[in-house]
């Protein structure tokens, strides 16, 4: 298995897993999770740090609980996001891996050299016996070149192939020209010698760059041995070199060389296209991952563990299920959790807001429309809950569909199929639905302005989301998160939020929930100028109401916004009413000292 680094500090990258790799933070060092591998093949990660919690497919993970990894699953530590990828295990091959020296004991000698082009496009046919033998190993070659399904099988076919079209005994394959010529495998048949194979890199980079082969003669330790250098061509360019030696006492010809090429030629087309698949495959993990790599919930508050806890329950089983809860508390990120940790995460997740449409609109946009059903329906459409074929369809805001619409949602739930705006044939669905509401279904279904079949269809499984002020513990670990999220955006280098703003966002009440911290972060991002999201960058709501002058207070952050009220206001007097002068007087930014006057509603005085 394999990650690939979405964003963050090692971001591009790709980490192969191994059994007890440590992931530690890029700053000090501290260790942050583990991966162990299990018994069928895959790898579980277990947290190593409380208090930097590592997220699987958006969910924390405990420190006493591994939890398995995926392939195209997604992995959040720190402030790095990785996407999981399966990567093939190498098949059991009939050669052992070689050792290899990258020297000579001398310069090697030139037998032969023979172009690429040469010995492809040109050149006399040999004899009737040799070139029959040559046309079975090329057939074999293809035929085997076809029969690979992965990258971790390649190194190992083309060093099996090149040693069943030459008499080598042991092959070694070189990176592409400019890497330094580095071996990247070397291969060799069972129960051959242990020594290391002597190559010469100088050689491997000059046969990829002139596109030539060349057979030397090797000197070794125990006697001389001959040797082919030999370029990889695909595409009219060399993707690296392959060196293959002879056993004692064996000698390479030109029909030799020329077939070892056009081997070469074969599998390094091969190789090509598997690398770009490879290449694509990766990119479209990526891709698909992008959309929900920013869905993460944070929290480490108990009812937030415990709302974490029923959504893993309840992401293994089909069942519908009803989100509650005010405004912004983040129901459609609870909706992508459940998706993401379910048998249907490969399969589309869609959602639809019920109230952001009018009902014709959101009839055509909910079942789709055949061509003609009304005017502008120029051609078919197939509507969201089409779209969400084997995946999971969110309806948010179900509480402000209308009364007509109900009727026909329930059908569908009922009997899984449902007819398109002027549609007379039944499409058959397969879908997991979620719905979410901030509404009392319940006493919109005693008041007759939601259906109480359609309620009961719908309340399977119920999930309560907690507001805000109900967790504040979880304000802080919120903060730094929207800070490390929109930083980057706003073009700041923000590295965390000072302990007074914590404070006064922790004692705010947060009507508007996470949706309002995390708006409230990102324009103390905009506005704000130092290191650090400081009192002074949050909102003119968010600031203590200025104390009495005919009252004492021993309130520590009242009688700081006191005083840095006198500040300012003796700063101006000694600057004339000067902004420029007054923020170099206070030592500070002139857009800082706007931001201060404003917040601290001083323009007046």
């Amino acid at each position: 298995m394999r990650l690939l680094a979405r964003n963050g500090p090692l971001a591009g990258g790709v980490l192969t897993l191994a059994d007890g790799l440590i992931l530690s933070g890029p700053d000090d060092g501290r260790p942050l999770c583990r991966f162990r591998a299990s018994s069928n093949g895959t790898f579980v990660v277990e947290t190593l740090d409380e208090e930097a919690p590592v997220f699987v497919n958006g969910l924390p993970i405990a420190t006493e609980e591994p939890v398995p990894l995926e392939a195209h699953g997604e992995l959040r530590v720190g402030d790095s996001q990785f996407v999981v990828s399966a990567e093939e295990e190498a098949p059991a091959s009939s050669l052992d891996p070689c050792p290899v020296q990258i020297r000579l004991p001398s310069a090697p000698r030139v037998i032969l050299r023979l172009g690429f082009d040469d010995a492809v496009f040109s050149g006399d046919v040999p004899a009737a016996s040799r070139d029959s033998r040559d046309l079975v190993t090329l057939v074999r070659a293809a035929a085997a070149l076809s029969s690979i399904r992965g990258l971790a099988q390649f190194d190992a076919a083309i060093a099996g192939l090149l040693l069943d079209a030459v008499p080598g005994c042991r092959v070694a394959l070189s990176a592409p020209v400019g890497d330094g010529a580095a071996v990247r495998s070397a291969w060799m048949a069972r129960g051959q010698m242990v020594e290391p194979l002597s190559v010469d890199p100088d050689l491997l980079d000059r046969a990829a760059r002139d596109r030539t082969a060349y057979v030397v003669d090797v000197q070794v330790d125990n006697g001389s041995r001959q040797a082919i250098a030999a370029p990889l061509m695909a595409f009219g360019r060399a993707l690296g070199s392959v060196w293959v030696e002879a056993a004692a006492g064996v000698s390479f010809d030109e029909g030799h060389v020329r077939l070892l090429l056009v081997i070469a030629a074969l599998t390094a087309v091969a190789r090509e296209q598997w690398d770009e698949a490879a290449r694509l495959l990766d990119r479209n993990e990526q891709l698909r991952a992008e959309i929900n790599l920013e869905h993460n919930m944070v929290g480490t508050s108990r009812p937030m563990r415990q709302l974490f806890d029923r959504i893993a329950r309840v992401a293994r089983t089909d069942s519908t299920i009803l989100l509650r809860g005010e405004s912004g508390t983040g129901k459609e990120l609870v909706a992508r959790a459940v998706h993401r940790n379910s048998a249907r995460a490969d399969r589309p997740f869609i959602a639809i807001n019920c109230a952001a449409l009018t009902e014709t609109l959101l009839e055509s946009e909910l079942f789709g429309h055949e061509k003609g059903a009304f005017t502008g329906a120029i051609g078919l459409k197939k509507g969201k809950m089409e779209l969400a074929e084997g995946g999971t369809l969110f309806l948010d805001e179900i509480g402000e569909l209308p009364l007509p619409l109900q009727a026909k949602l329930l059908r569908a739930l009922q009997e899984r199929e449902f007819e398109r705006v002027g549609g007379t044939r039944p499409v058959r669905v397969d879908f997991r639905l979620i719905a979410a509401t901030n509404r009392d279904l319940e006493a919109a279904a005693r008041a007759g302005s939601f259906r109480q079949d359609l309620y009961y269809r719908l309340n399977v499984v119920s999930l309560v989301l907690p507001p805000l002020r109900e967790r504040r513990e979880d304000i802080p670990q919120l903060a730094e998160y929207f800070v490390r999220k929109h930083a980057p955006r706003c073009g700041r280098a923000v590295d965390g939020v000072e302990p007074e703003a914590l404070s006064r966002l922790a004692r705010h009440e947060w009507p508007g929930n996470v949706r309002e911290l995390e708006n409230v972060i990102e324009q103390a991002l905009a506005l704000g100028v130092s290191g650090q999201v400081t009192p002074e960058d949050l909102p003119v709501g968010l600031m203590p109401q200025r104390p009495s002058r005919q009252t004492s207070s021993l309130n520590y952050h009242e009688t700081v916004e006191g005083t840095k009220r006198d500040l300012i206001l003796r700063a101006f007097e000694e600057a004339e009413q000067n902004h420029a002068a007054a923020a170099r007087l206070l030592g500070v930014h002139p857009n800082y000292l706007h931001r201060l006057v404003r917040n601290f509603d001083l323009r007046r005085r």
